[in-house]
């Protein structure tokens, strides 16, 4: 039964590497297997324009998994062309704990930068990882990490030759001998060929220092992209990922919301949380809709009102039960030398509840931002269908900094903290504005132990602006990936912090709004 599921398997992706001709669309480049950019099992020194979001999801048969897989199995990955000279992914290859034969995953980072850029004469050249980072051990270059079954460091370069319209890409590189378990060792290289009379087609022959690979992709619907392929003529792998490059852009300044004195707003919040801590599944997951009133008293101050409604999830505790959100009023003020300020009393994010109070100054030209904040909280859970609080006797605070580069439109943050719980940590954010999307990267070290993941925000649209009462979506969704090194980070409750509005966020707009 499972060889008759494999051939079925098989034969649907050879008719999609064969079918792909018949669609029209743009170019596309990725080392699909891994979901980053490259040929088919191996990287290229090629980068996707700058900006570009991926998304999608490979099938991969056992016969190109590491051993520990006697299986087969497949991946799903997101990716970021953060910079033009630099790619980000990150991934997860779903996997069987031995243990109770359920299905988990297990999740990887890679990193790519081009230090030299194609010309007439020369190739592009990258320098790459895969399964950078691993549970215990955030250096890329040391020898250890039990679980690093991907793991890769290499130099590559790529050339391209066009004729009539044209092109073959040559592509030839090495792995690094930084990891003596990986199973990536020597060399690798592959051709391209895009066809003048339909772009969208490119066809591969690699040799990824194992084997010999053949397949096929292109591109659909402007931003689908479909691929099949032949490894070592034994098998077949596929996969489909969706691409989108934003176009860069100023705000105006009638785009940037502000709060309206005297009116009150009905702001209907969605919550998605994912936690990938349980050997029995493959996330923990929450969904809620949390609707909050928010108003506008008097000059400067502000009433929230939010109440968390449960949709589904499949955690135990709490999250089954309608609970207070944040539930808040603060008051904002000026303060000598264009410095402001705002002081926040109630129920906060993260299960806190206390009063903060926050300090801001901005240059003129606001490259530069300075901050304080300090807040004594108790916790606030509800559990069994009580509320139970604490006394407020946590304190903690942070001093932070950030520049704005304006070039790639960017934001560096540094902030040294005294978490809830007491450890004393220091995190560096760099944030990245694509026009009205925001993504980011940061690293900390707390308590001792080193953490990092990457956040965004998008936008969501409005509607209902000239209304007394207005309901809307917030302006922005954002969410945050912590990579959490190590089960002592999350025991020790290390990098525990929360926030005093529902709406925070590092978009533009959101930032502006809070300096006028």
């Amino acid at each position: 039964e499972q060889n008759m599921k494999h051939k079925i398997i098989k034969q649907t992706l050879l008719t999609i590497g064969i079918s792909l001709s018949i669609v029209n669309s743009q170019l596309s480049i990725a080392q699909r297997s891994l979901g980053v950019s490259g040929l088919l099992n191996i990287p290229s020194a090629d980068m996707q324009e700058d900006g570009t979001f991926m998304t999608g999801g490979n099938y991969l048969p056992q016969e190109m998994l590491p051993r520990e897989w006697g299986y087969n199995s497949g991946n799903y990955f997101v990716n970021l062309t953060f910079l033009p000279f630099m790619e980000v992914a990150y991934r997860c290859t779903l996997l069987k704990v031995k243990s109770t034969g359920k299905w988990n995953q297990d999740r990887s980072v890679s990193l790519r930068l081009r230090p030299l850029k194609e010309g007439k004469w020369w190739p592009s050249v990258v320098i790459g990882s895969n399964d950078l980072l691993t549970t215990g051990e955030l250096n890329p270059f040391l020898d250890s990490g039990r679980n690093r079954y991907f793991s890769s460091v290499y130099a590559v370069g790529t050339k391209h030759f066009g004729f009539y319209g044209h092109d073959i890409g040559v592509t030839v590189g090495g792995h690094m001998p930084f990891r003596s378990r990986s199973e990536n060792k020597g060399v690798f290289g592959g051709v391209s060929y895009r066809p003048a009379f339909l772009k969208l087609l490119e066809v591969m022959a690699e040799y990824d220092s194992k084997v010999v690979n053949v397949g096929v992709s292109a591109r659909l619907f402007d931003h689908f992209s479909l691929y099949a392929y032949c490894y070592d003529f034994k098998t077949v792998a596929g996969g489909l990922r969706y691409e989108l490059t934003p176009r860069p852009r100023a705000f105006r300044s009638d785009e940037v919301r502000m709060p309206w004195d005297g009116r009150v707003e009905l702001v209907l919040y969605p919550q998605i949380t994912l936690n990938n801590s349980w050997l029995d599944k493959i996330y923990g997951a929450v969904i809620n809709i949390a609707p909050a009133v928010e108003a506008r008293l008097w000059k400067g101050a502000a009433f929230t009102g939010q109440v968390i409604l449960p949709v589904w999830n499949n955690m135990v505790g709490q999250m089954d039960y309608i609970r207070a959100g944040v539930l808040t009023l603060s008051q904002e003020f000026g303060l000598p030398g264009g410095a402001f300020g705002r002081v926040t009393v109630g129920n906060f994010t993260n299960s806190r509840m206390g009063a903060d109070l926050k300090l801001r100054y901005a240059t003129p030209d606001d490259r530069w931002l300075f901050g304080l904040e300090g807040g004594v909280t108790g916790s606030s859970t509800f559990y069994e269908g009580k509320w139970q609080v604490s006394n407020w006797k946590r304190v903690s605070g942070a001093a932070e900094v950030r520049f704005r580069e304006r070039r790639f439109n960017m934001d560096f943050n540094l902030g040294v903290h005294r978490y809830v719980y007491g450890d004393y940590g220091v995190r560096v954010d760099c944030i990245r504005h694509f026009g009205r999307t925001t993504a980011g990267l940061y690293a900390m070290y707390t308590g001792g132990e080193a953490n990092g993941g990457f956040h965004f925000a998008v936008p969501l649209p409005q509607w209902g602006k000239s209304r007394k009462v207005r309901v809307r979506l917030p302006e922005y969704y954002q969410m945050e990936y912590s990579g959490q090194s190590g089960l002592e980070y999350f025991h020790r409750r290390l990098g525990q912090d929360y926030e005093t509005r529902p709406d925070e966020s590092n978009s533009l707009p959101y930032d502006r709004r809070n300096q006028d």
